[in-house]
């Protein structure tokens, strides 16, 4: 067994290396080095919240100011317009809900989400709602689900149900404002 002294000089240390990350020199906080433009919630259920299985594990976010952006932020299909809502699970992992299709949402309505045959000009698809989710750096395609649309630009309210190959399936809601 170690003796206490040994353990709490070794926590110690270790408690000093996970912190002197997050500083510079001379103690000051290290900001990011590309500025991260967010738009403050626009009310106290503004942001993202989803739960479910996506690629066998169960994932939850709960993010009252994820990074937004209302541009190409799908770089599969080259220059388009998407809705992109970054986050973050509770356990840290980067996950995106992307919409290829954000001209096609209509306030007020509940849209089905499909998977077409589109590899490039999903933009085109007026009739439904092509989604993604991408989880570190793989994307999944959104095979089926619904997206019943309250708020369609420039702020975005909607909630979701969506079905994702081999039995996944997310639910949640988001109310959000894409940076400008």
């Amino acid at each position: 067994m170690t003796p206490k002294p040994l353990r709490l000089l070794a926590a110690t240390a270790c408690l000093s290396l996970l912190l002197s990350g997050c500083a510079d020199d001379e103690g000051e906080a290290v900001e990011p080095t590309e500025p991260v433009e967010r738009v403050a919630p626009a009310s106290r259920d503004a942001g993202i919240q989803l739960t479910g299985m996506l690629d066998g594990r169960r994932v939850a976010v709960s993010r009252g100011a994820p990074i937004v952006t209302l541009g190409d932020c799908d770089p599969i299909d080259g220059q388009d317009e998407d809705l992109c809502i970054a986050a973050r699970t509770i356990d840290g992992l980067d996950i995106t809900l992307v919409i290829e299709n954000p001209a096609a949402l209509v306030a007020g309505t509940t849209m089905q989400v499909d998977d077409p045959a589109c590899v490039r000009g999903c933009d085109n698809e007026p009739d439904i709602v092509v989604a993604t989710i991408r989880l570190l750096d793989e994307d999944l395609r959104v095979s089926e689900g619904t997206f019943e649309i309250r708020e369609a630009g420039p702020r975005y309210i909607a909630d979701f149900d969506l079905r994702l190959p081999f039995g996944d399936r997310l639910i949640g809601t988001f109310d959000v404002i894409p940076a400008s």
